[in-house]
């Protein structure tokens, strides 16, 4: 059966009487108040994107056009109808991410053992320090041929010798480097000079990595793990619904109404581009892969918190607020590297929160009750402009949401529950100079009193 628009409007009129209950009917269907607010949050959210898209469609035949007879009983149905899809897809991404789990211990690992890394890099530091001490000549004739494969002949043309004194210096270097690593494994010299130096030269050479070429091998398995990304994923959130994403290591991700991130993760680090919106982030630790947020200029390194970041533009396009809220645990917060102007790092623990404003000298360090509160259906304004809160609550009301130049700088602060947000809007006249006028096309326009 399909529901008209004037059946869903009278839903959400009943909305507000109906909350109260609708949260006691949640809770018991979750066990959580805290999920049992977001889908009660969602339900409303649906019934507003219905209402938006059936305004204009004419009821078909089995179009239910009149008012519910208990409005609160079928609110309640919806929301346990939520619950159990939300039920069932914690189940499903369990079963997904238990069989990842397997898999991923299965797998065999690229990975060096701890122990042989540590032999090549005692190996690699005798290699140095032996080539160190080697003529400059010597040393390049070694590198050349050894490491680059360049042919003898074309080292003695190319350095402007014979071919002998090319061979007598890579027998040089052979004998020091074949030295530096006997005496690195606590061999005895005289009694391997008798076995013959070409061959052991070779051996300890496969030993430790091919020499030099073990070193290059190191740096660039090293610049590997950095830079070669293992996982990674890019997603955004629809107008009007937040989105919870599982991450593989054990985080996750929540993106408010009109967000986009995009996500890397290395071998070492573990990298999140917040491109618009907001976030609130439950980082698992891992002390060997820092987790890292980049958002409009600052840059938030974490190891194991829960944290939210939100990126506030400007309704005049000037340029963009970001905020931080930590909830638990420590992050640190600094300019980022691209960014310009003077650096600054601040460290924020618990309850602590942070304003910055590309331009600013520093950023202004806040006191927070709660790391970001639209989880919970809540929009906090703290030294907001008139502007910014209608631009912030756009992400979710059915309708478009403006302001004329002239009042859109006015300062406001204030509590906005998300559901409530066509009330609030209507009731600005009471503590602002400003009215509201209805438009054409449905959205609602806030301007100055004539």
């Amino acid at each position: 059966m399909e529901l008209s628009a004037a059946f869903t409007r009278s839903l959400l009129s009943g909305f507000d009487r109906a909350y109260a209950d609708l949260l006691r009917v949640a809770t018991r269907s979750t066990g959580s108040r805290d999920e049992a607010g977001d889908l009660v949050h969602d339900t409303w959210l649906r019934l507003a994107e219905h209402a938006q898209g059936a305004a204009d469609e004419p009821p078909g035949q089995d179009a239910v056009s009149a008012a519910p007879r208990d409005a609160t009983a079928y609110l309640a149905a919806m929301a346990q109808n939520l619950a159990l899809d939300a039920h069932r897809r914690r189940q499903r991404q369990g079963r997904y991410l238990g069989a990842e789990a397997v898999r991923e211990q299965l797998a065999p690992s690229h990975a060096p053992d701890v122990a042989d890394t540590v032999m090549y890099r005692q190996a690699l530091a005798a290699l140095e320090a032996a080539l160190a001490a080697l003529p400059e000549r010597c040393r390049a004739v070694f590198v050349a041929h050894r490491v680059q494969g360049e042919r003898q002949s074309d080292i003695a043309a190319r350095l402007g010798v014979s071919l002998n004194t090319v061979e007598r210096d890579l027998m040089q270097a052979n004998d020091c480097i074949e030295d530096a690593l006997h005496r690195w494994r606590g061999n005895s010299l005289a009694s391997v000079r008798r076995t013959g130096r070409r061959r052991s030269l070779g051996t300890l050479l496969g030993l430790a990595g091919m020499g030099l070429g073990a070193s290059v091998g190191w740096q660039q398995w090293q610049w590997y793990r950095h830079s070669h990304v293992q996982w990674q994923a890019s997603w955004s959130s629809p107008h009007g619904r937040q989105v919870r994403h599982a991450l593989p290591d054990g985080s996750s991700l929540w993106l408010d109404a009109l967000s986009s991130a995009e996500l890397q993760y290395f071998a070492t680090r573990r990298t999140v581009q917040l491109a618009q919106g907001a976030a609130f982030f439950a980082v698992a630790r891992d002390e060997d892969r820092p987790f890292t947020v980049q958002a409009a200029g600052l840059r938030v390194t974490v190891l194991g918190t829960r944290f939210g970041v939100e990126i506030t533009p400007r309704p005049d396009g000037g340029a963009a607020q970001v905020s931080v809220q930590v909830e638990s645990g420590r992050v640190r917060v600094e300019r980022d590297a691209d960014g310009a102007g003077a650096a600054f790092a601040h460290e924020l623990a618990a309850g602590q929160g942070l304003q910055w404003r590309s331009g600013q000298e520093a950023p202004q360090l806040l006191a927070q009750e709660t790391a970001a509160p639209w989880r919970h259906g809540e929009l906090v304004f703290a030294d907001a402009t008139l502007g910014e809160a209608l631009q912030r609550l756009s992400r979710y009301t059915p309708f478009v949401l403006r302001s004329t130049p002239d009042v859109a700088d006015l300062p406001l602060s204030g509590r906005v529950r998300i559901a409530q947000a066509q009330a609030w809007i209507r009731a600005l006249p009471q503590a602002l100079p400003v009215q509201v006028r209805p438009q054409a096309d449905g959205g609602l326009l806030v301007a100055a009193i004539p």
